[in-house]
């Protein structure tokens, strides 16, 4: 059945009011986008789709927009359960309009359908808690494990395969062009245009079978498609993630890497490149997903350039005074997406030192300093035994996963991963003991089949500090290395110092400050 747009409007007028509610609540806010209104009401929020048709959408039957409500609440629930209550009628009566209960979904009588939500705080917004300098890197880490979680679980096969084609891919960016076009000269210049052009086409042109292999990879997955800050909220302590598109599979669908994309380029835009840095490292570390690094940067660019866009429509119509501020904050995005597609050089840091000397803390100040990518043998290790990265192993040195044939296959695994970060023009820090010279050799000549610079950073403590710090971390029990006392006493038998005439060298005891070291490095890249 139709649903009217002046019964639309009555319907609408109606939710404004207290009455329409089964539950108690003040005077609800009405809040409107292109494709929906949402009514704050007391401790829910109720979302009453438009009876709109966009092309991409048509929500123009009652029937389209219960089945786009009950989507709606499916979909969402995978990532944020607790907070998507169910789908709700609204019915009619002698021209009044109120909402029933979850219930009363199947009533035939029913003249319009609504999500109903937790209402979250406003001021647990993320964009909004970036904006007053609020957020954290363990809010990252949080974000991090939540989504390597929730890809992990997501819809996958031949039918989802699709969504990661290049050629499809390619028709998503080109069409994306041809709607910048009509705002060249008022928030994109035509030399930004054809330099995004050209950066996507080269890219796009030999990478064929980087997208094949994604697909090969089991990446292609049934995910969010719109992982933005205002798209998640603090509530209740913990990030909740929200919002997904639920209207198109086709633009919910495709790379777990393009999917983190969004994010990682919203945080750029807002000045938050640590963060960022943060946010990927972890997303990394649970998913094992280093050659991912390979698109990153090409779907960063794609998000950018459809975030200006969006943008810039607000140009042609709407409020006159808002335009000037529109037009800068689509510039700022176009200008962003034209450095994501900028060739960059990276580079190879070890860390070498025994257990508990610092490894893992100067490695990720060094990835926040320069943009790199940590990987940790901790992670990696677990991830070749099949075992959860967070995952605890007895150790004892030289047996079960530390026995030498999974020692050798990690350090083996480290330098792969090291390869597909300094492909991808980023700079990698390994994060593990290399005691010997020999692993640390076999580092060195990677780099040097790379092209790239490489630099060694040798972490050491005091021996009763370093006793001391394993059992406080065994007290935590936080951090996902196993090693023992007996474990660092072997270490220190067996560790080779590194020198000078193997590569520049950065001795760290916790209080150096390694930039300059990392600035002189990075005069090779």
């Amino acid at each position: 059945m139709n649903l009217p747009i002046s019964s639309q409007e009555r319907m609408l007028s109606a939710l404004g009011r207290a009455s329409a509610y089964p539950h108690a609540t003040g005077m609800p806010t009405r809040i409107s986008t292109h494709v929906s209104d949402v009514f704050l009401a007391g401790d829910f929020a109720y979302k009453v789709k438009k009876p709109v048709n966009l092309g991409f959408l048509d929500f123009t039957t009652v029937a389209s927009r219960k089945q786009a409500c009950e989507d709606e609440v499916r979909l969402n629930r995978r990532l944020a359960p607790d907070v998507y209550l169910g789908v709700v009628p609204v019915f009619e009566s002698d021209g009044n309009y109120f909402v029933g209960l979850e219930t009363d979904a199947g009533n035939a009588h029913a003249r319009d359908y609504a999500v109903k939500m937790i209402r979250l705080p406003q001021d647990g917004m993320l964009d909004r808690i970036a904006g007053l300098g609020g957020l954290d890197p363990e809010s990252m880490r949080d974000i991090a494990r939540q989504l390597s979680r929730f890809h992990s679980l997501a819809e996958r096969g031949h039918d989802i395969d699709r969504y990661g084609d290049a050629g499809l891919i390619a028709s998503h960016v080109r069409q994306n062009f041809a709607q910048i076009e009509p705002f060249i000269g008022r928030s994109i210049t035509r030399t930004q245009l054809d330099a995004l052009r050209n950066q996507a086409e080269e890219f796009m042109g030999r990478s064929r079978p980087v997208f094949s292999g994604r697909i090969a990879a089991g990446r292609i997955v049934d995910g969010h498609g719109d992982l933005h800050l205002k798209n998640m909220c603090y509530h209740r302590g913990k990030v909740v993630i929200f919002d997904c598109i639920e209207f198109s599979q086709e633009y919910r669908a495709g790379d777990t890497i393009g999917d983190i994309a969004f994010l990682t380029m919203d945080l750029e835009a807002l000045s938050l490149p640590q963060l960022a840095n943060c946010f990927l490292n972890e997303y990394l570390q649970q998913t094992d997903d280093y050659t991912g690094l390979s698109v990153l940067d090409f779907y960063q660019s794609y998000r950018a350039c459809v975030r200006g866009k969006v943008i810039s429509f607000l140009l042609d119509g709407g409020n006159a005074r808002s335009q000037p501020d529109a037009a800068a904050d689509a510039t700022r995005y176009f200008r962003l997406a034209v450095d994501f597609g900028a060739v960059r050089r990276g580079g190879l840091i070890i860390t070498s030192g025994p257990a508990a000397s610092g490894k893992s803390t100067i490695a990720h100040q060094t990835a926040g300093a320069i943009g790199g990518i940590v990987v940790r043998s901790d992670a990696v290790r677990r991830h070749l035994a099949g075992l959860e990265p967070g995952q605890h192993a007895p150790r004892l040195f030289g047996q079960g996963i530390y026995g030498n044939e999974l020692t050798e296959k990690t350090y083996h695994a480290l330098l792969d991963r090291a390869r597909a970060i300094v492909s991808s023009g980023r700079w990698a820090i390994l994060d593990a003991t290399f005691l010997s010279r020999a692993r640390r050799r076999h580092a060195a000549m990677l780099a040097r089949s790379l092209g790239t610079a490489f630099g060694v950073i040798y972490c050491s403590a005091p021996i009763p500090e370093l006793s001391r710090r394993l059992e406080q971390r065994s007290y935590d029990g936080r951090d996902i290395s196993d090693a023992t006392q007996a474990v660092l006493s072997r270490q220190l038998q067996d560790i080779e110092v590194p020198g000078n005439d193997e590569a520049p060298v950065f001795f760290w005891t916790g209080t150096e400050d390694p930039v300059p070291w990392i600035r002189q490095l990075r005069t090779y890249e």
